[in-house]
């Protein structure tokens, strides 16, 4: 899937005038470029709430150029819970690092007779180059049983990705139903730690 939003370049105004006019300020930046910009604060809502930070976003400029980007950050008002400012990443050849989501499929041997399957992880951080980023990588758990653990190092990752997460991390389990509540906090606990925060949600600051 496509996602895409009208991008602007930064005049004289402040960040201040652009928030209460209804705008999100923000920049585009990599090693080499760095570019004051702002977009319209619901358009951005609307596509952020599907891309997320795992899918490429094309920024259509003003220019009729466009630049394909990812969300590196966004800070949140504290008293308005809303954006406030946007870190766009501007993709070049070089290879980037990113979370990918991950889909399960298939139904767990180990479910058929009862075990209750635990998805652990959601995503997974990778080294890609843009033109091979994955809408997602698949995780099939038909063969796992009852008592089974996969994990990072088991999953098959397309050509060209590279897994920068710790390998050892945890994708999946399969627990009896009795072990359903160690395995609510297993999950909890894995995600605590691999959860990326502040890239997800970015730091909140004060208008």
């Amino acid at each position: 899937m496509e996602y895409r939003l009208k991008a602007f370049f930064r005049g004289d105004e402040k960040a201040a005038q652009l928030r209460e006019s209804g705008r999100l300020p923000g920049i585009l930046y990599n090693r080499i470029h760095n570019e004051p910009l702002f977009v319209e604060l619901k358009a951005f809502d609307k596509v952020f709430r599907q891309a997320s930070i795992h899918h490429v976003i094309t920024l259509e400029m003003p220019d009729g150029t466009s630049r394909d980007a990812l969300v590196r950050q966004v800070e949140l008002n504290k008293r308005l819970r809303r954006p406030s400012h946007v870190d766009f990443y501007l993709l070049s050849d070089e290879p980037v690092d990113m979370y990918v989501p991950l889909k399960f499929v298939g139904i767990a041997a180990g479910v058929r007779l009862g075990g209750v399957l635990g998805e652990v992880r959601h995503d997974v951080q990778v080294r890609v180059v843009p033109k091979s980023i994955p809408d997602f990588i698949e995780v099939n758990v038909s063969a796992m049983k009852v008592g089974d653990s996969m994990h990072l190092s088991d999953l098959l990752l397309p050509e060209g990705i590279e897994l920068i997460t710790n390998v050892h991390l945890t994708v999946a389990t399969v627990v009896p139903p009795e072990d359903v509540e160690s395995l609510e906090g297993e999950t909890v606990e894995e995600e605590v730690g691999a959860e990326p925060e502040v890239i997800k949600r970015g730091k909140e600051v004060e208008q």
